[in-house]
């Protein structure tokens, strides 16, 4: 095997090494991108001096006949090589052993207690979710380990998982495989500053639509679509030549839907750069209430486009100062640039004390563009949608992340205004003002 690194008698050079997580774009002939993810071994430098056949041993998709081509197990790899810097160099000097053969069951304790009890760099710790991932991550990694080379691994497969019966919602009992570990770890705390006030979104919507032009349409497609930041700069223009990146469906001319087409991550310009990624494949639709909206900020940005210039092959969507597809970094330092230029100090000097009290935690906080998905989130749940409809609208995997919205629904009324009516109209006028037609 490759993965393991070379000895030179003492040890002490280990420092100078780490496993990491190497990820590569491949593009097929009609220009959809996956990824492909390794794990390396890199010098201080940061130079990888040697591939590993570690990633064959994350078990993704393997009791599956097929496997999408877009699937990657990078996030498995990011705690495997956790695991094998802690072990294998961080504490050499108290478990001495140079191959992920040696690796026992009291050193993946440790690994796991000390990666619970590790803070994040905002002083929080860790979820269950982040610990629970990693630990199945590790041990699925040793048992496909033991199931290839046996004798030579000195874990043994029942050191690692314990049985465990299951009621199946079905009226039956089964008996189901998991991670023979318990971890003690401190309780998270969030305390994610997202929270807009429906009448600071309005002002946040128009400012955006005089002064960044480029991103107005973005912050519509997370605020109407709930789409994610990375989702956004995949979007193409309805002329891409990978098809059309918004689809429009009108009856008797009016808008009755309009679909994003996120099934694909493609190439979106010609440097080779990754401007985001997809969660999770799908076509996203507007939410019905909000189209009129949308469509007002889609004509305010085909405007935009007439006259700036960009890659004819690719068509982006949405651009920066050189004409390429814009990435998730130019995104989000646009849509801070709109917030402490032009939103907060609006705010600090509005007449309304809710508008000015919101600014000055604006001086306190720091507002990413997560936040209109947060907002869009809210909505849906004011008007009254379940956990299936919110985990449709927003594109989740599972519906965990929707319940947060459904639990103090009571309160997000009283706290919230209800529902933007007068949106579109807004949109409109700030759009006459500004010559948009």
């Amino acid at each position: 095997m490759a993965e393991v690194i070379p000895i030179n008698g003492q040890g002490s050079w280990r420092k100078d090494y780490r496993y990491a997580v190497y990820e590569h774009k491949l593009v097929t002939t009609d220009g959809m991108t996956y990824p492909r993810s390794f794990i390396v071994i890199k010098n201080s430098y940061g130079v990888i001096i040697r591939f590993t056949r570690l990633h064959n041993f994350t078990g993704a998709y393997e009791n599956r006949v097929y496997r999408p081509l877009a699937s990657d197990a990078k996030e498995k790899l990011y705690y495997i090589c956790r695991m094998l810097n802690y072990v294998l160099i961080d504490h050499y000097s108290i478990y001495r052993i140079d191959h992920v053969f040696k690796v026992t069951k009291d050193m993946l304790v440790s690994f796991f207690m000390d990666y619970a009890l590790e803070r994040k760099p905002d002083g929080t710790h860790k979820g269950s979710q982040s610990i629970e991932k990693c630990v199945s991550a590790v041990t699925l990694f040793f048992s496909k380990l033991i199931y290839k080379y046996g004798s030579y691994v000195t874990l043994r497969r029942n050191e690692l998982y314990k049985e465990k019966d299951v009621y199946t919602g079905k009226g039956k009992w089964i008996k189901k495989k998991i991670p023979d570990f318990q971890i003690r770890g401190i309780p998270e705390e969030k305390n994610i500053f997202r929270d807009i006030p429906t009448k600071v979104f309005q002002i946040l919507m128009n400012l955006a639509v005089r002064y960044t032009p480029d991103i107005a349409l973005a912050i519509g497609l997370q605020a109407f679509g709930g789409l994610r930041p990375g989702e956004v700069c995949n979007v193409r223009q309805e002329a891409s030549p990978k098809g059309a990146g918004i689809l429009f469906t009108f009856i008797d001319g009016r808008i009755v839907k309009a679909e994003i087409d996120l099934t694909h991550e493609y190439a979106m310009r010609s440097d080779g750069v990754v401007c985001g990624n997809i969660k999770k494949e799908r076509r996203q639709c507007i939410y019905p209430p909000f189209l009129e909206a949308f469509q007002t900020l889609y004509k305010y940005h085909l405007e935009y486009l007439k006259i700036h210039a960009f890659e004819p092959e690719y068509r982006p969507m949405f651009i920066n100062s050189r004409g390429m597809a814009m990435t998730y970094d130019d995104y989000y330092q646009r849509f801070r640039k709109l917030i402490d230029e032009r939103l907060r100090p609006m705010l600090l000097g509005h007449p309304d004390p809710e508008c000015r009290i919101y600014g000055q935690l604006l001086c306190e906080n720091r507002l990413g563009p997560h936040a209109l998905r947060h907002w869009f989130s809210v909505q849906l749940a004011l008007r009254g949608e379940d956990v299936a409809q919110l985990q449709f609208w927003r594109g989740d995997k599972n519906p965990e992340s929707a319940f947060t919205y459904l639990q103090d629904k009571g309160e997000l009324v009283r706290e919230l205004a209800k529902a933007n009516e007068l949106l579109a109209s807004f949109l409109m006028e700030e759009g006459e003002n500004n010559g948009c037609t």
